[in-house]
């Protein structure tokens, strides 16, 4: 069974006539009979009653171009989403993260998805797997901290932060407007475990040290949410980025800026060997749609 010969038997459900649907398909009315007949044989049922003055459907006809029209339609949407996929329109794209970056995540996979509706996403959390899941391609593009050990990759930086310290809302630092360093040296500290972030973890513990301050970790905790929980119990206090706070904002949080913080960065990484016209177009709505906007919110604060 061909799918011109679906088409044929269609077009001649629709007219009842072979003369017009030979002229409608732009064939002789042989070939189109010829094709007719073998689709019969090939079924092994009669699919239309012809008289010398009409053609009628069997129902065996009626209930065959029934399901022939949606076998076209889905070709036809198929035809559609292949060609979409090889400009990159449709798809799927997987897509790694950091809960401390979910805000900015979130706001680029939703400019995406508005873009272009028939791409789809997958989240997969980088914790614990990082840039090895970028390197062995189960993901596509990974938002990482920066630097990183990002050997291999294309790395592209977006952001430029400083930290801010986490406490609950009737903390006596929360009086302040900011949080100097021998103060936080001097509480009890929630803090991520280096694995997650090398490079975050070694600024925060190197500009105590820099203060000749050595700062009292009571906990280490991989998970965010769970940091800020313990936060909110009265465990301690927790430096965060200051994009990891704008997600975190609200009931009983406050978050005050770290003196002399120092500067951490944040991109988007992904393997030069990975050809996919999505990826591309991710990166450019990432650019272009989402993060400049917090860029500019970093520089101006």
């Amino acid at each position: 069974m061909e799918l011109r010969q679906l088409r044929y038997f269609i077009v001649l459900s629709e007219e009842l006539h072979f003369g017009r649907t030979a002229e409608r398909l732009h064939l002789s009315q042989p070939p189109l009979t010829r094709q007719i007949h073998q689709l019969e044989e090939e079924l092994g049922v009669e699919l239309l009653h012809r008289t010398t003055r009409r053609v009628e459907l069997t129902d065996a006809g009626r209930a065959f171009a029934n399901e022939a029209r949606q076998i076209m339609a889905r070709v036809a949407h198929a035809a559609d989403l292949a060609a979409q996929a090889n400009r990159g329109l449709a798809g799927h794209l997987v897509v790694g993260y950091t809960p401390a970056r979910a805000t900015i995540v979130a706001r680029a996979v939703k400019a995406f998805t508005n873009l272009y509706p028939n791409v789809r996403i997958s989240l997969r959390d980088l914790l614990g797997h990082n840039i090895q899941l970028l390197r062995d391609g189960r993901v596509d593009v990974g938002f990482i901290s920066l630097p990183n050990n990002t050997a291999g990759l294309e790395v592209e930086t977006l952001l430029r932060e400083q930290f801010v310290v986490a406490m609950p809302a009737k903390h006596p630092l929360a009086l302040r407007r900011s949080v100097s360093v021998r103060e936080l040296a001097g509480q009890p500290n929630l803090l991520f475990p280096r694995h997650v972030n090398p490079f975050g973890y070694d600024l925060v513990l190197g500009l105590c040290q820099k203060y000749e301050m050595t700062l009292n970790i009571v906990l280490e905790i991989e998970n965010l949410h769970m940091r800020m929980e313990l936060v909110r119990a009265g465990f301690g206090v927790a430096v965060v980025s200051d994009s990891a706070a704008q997600s975190l904002h609200g009931g009983d949080l406050i978050f005050r800026r770290l003196q002399n913080s120092p500067t951490a960065a944040f991109g988007i990484a992904y393997s030069p060997e990975n050809r996919s016209h999505t990826l591309k177009l991710f990166t450019d709505c990432v650019r272009q749609k989402c993060l400049s906007r917090e860029t500019r919110d970093s520089h101006s604060g």
